[in-house]
């Protein structure tokens, strides 16, 4: 089950638009699922995120968004060390961590991906402090990934279904 949502979460962050920024002028393209349409160079477009990277892939385009580098996620995993709340994370911070790996050079893909996994491990344990609350604040919860509100909500219901069948008379 929680596989399956994973890639719902994945799926939803590839189908999101983003905008995107011509590099050729006067490019017929027909996308999938979408009317043959003119790029012309310099002037921005919304397109799906997914169809944004194949095009970024081919030249055709710059993605306006801008990434996450080495910098954000050293700046984040110490302000996440440092608070004793979550932190706001940019949208889809997983997932564009991901991909900063799977971009990066050898020599940085480690340090990403040590800085990622404090940034995991400590999220974590803030998140389950807060499964055990009766009722999390909601700006807390507002703060949490998509991947941790999937996670919460699992072990939030675990754990009530838990305490009912351990405290239930057949003995669960």
């Amino acid at each position: 089950m929680m596989k399956r949502e994973l890639k719902k979460i994945r799926l939803k962050y590839e189908l999101d638009d983003t905008i995107v920024i011509p590099q050729v002028d006067s490019k017929n393209i027909r996308l999938p699922g979408l009317e043959e349409f003119v790029i012309e160079r310099g002037k921005a477009l919304r397109v799906y995120r997914g169809m944004a990277n194949r095009l970024a892939d081919s030249g055709w385009v710059k993605i306006g968004e801008e990434n996450l580098t080495l910098k954000d996620i050293t700046s984040m995993r110490w302000l996440e060390s440092s608070e004793e709340v979550l932190i706001k994370l940019p949208e889809f911070f997983y997932l564009k961590a991901v991909k900063l790996i799977g971009e990066g050079k050898d020599s940085k893909i480690m340090e990403v991906q040590n800085d990622l996994q404090e940034i995991i491990d400590i999220r974590l344990r803030k998140l389950i402090k807060l499964v055990f609350l009766k009722e999390a604040p909601a700006n807390i919860l507002e703060r949490l990934q998509p991947e941790e509100k999937l996670l919460y909500s699992f072990l939030k219901e675990a754990l009530k279904i838990w305490q009912k069948e351990l405290m239930s008379p057949d003995g669960g």
